[in-house]
């Protein structure tokens, strides 16, 4: 009889490891959003901003190394190849977009960035989360393309299913 493959193989710790870097940006994109009208009432918005952005873009990179590991293992399952090469590179996209948001930010707090207007720096950095959000939601949807459609790294059981007797 043949055993069902293990539940910790190297391509599924990708998936394992991305939730919460996608979740902890897109709600500290929008807490750094809101802070920039409610900052006066809700001053805690832009600190727990820039905590959870700083978090989810070193968990973002963590994603992309994962991401490359399981590319090994599963590129050769797939039958259209070119979906995992979109989904890798628009992945790199979303970090730089993202670290470059921590870095303009950190620069802005500690006065490197005061030969530009605050409403511009303001602008960039909103900008820079929309666009980092927008694409974080493609990227997202090429990587459920690559498991629902292209089953990537799903185990397919024998007829009858007969390993799990």
């Amino acid at each position: 009889m043949q055993e069902p493959l293990s539940m910790w193989r190297v391509e599924l710790i990708h998936p394992f490891v991305i939730h919460i870097p996608i979740a902890l940006l897109i709600v500290g994109s929008l807490f750094w959003i809101g802070s920039l009208w409610k900052h006066k009432r809700y001053n805690f918005l832009r600190p727990s901003a820039r905590l959870l952005l700083l978090i989810g873009t070193f968990g973002a990179w963590i994603a992309v190394y994962t991401g490359s590991l399981a590319d090994a293992e599963v590129v050769r399952t797939l039958c259209d190849p070119t979906v995992v090469e979109q989904h890798e590179n628009y992945a790199y996209i979303v970090g730089y977009m993202f670290s470059g948001f921590v870095i303009i930010d950190w620069l802005t707090v500690n006065g490197y960035m005061d030969f530009l207007k605050k409403q511009f720096i303001h602008l960039l950095l909103t900008l820079l989360l929309l666009a980092g959000c927008s694409l974080l939601g493609y990227v997202g949807h090429l990587g459920s393309t690559l498991v629902y459609q292209q089953s990537a790294a799903v185990y397919q059981p024998t007829e009858g299913c007969v390993e799990f007797e």
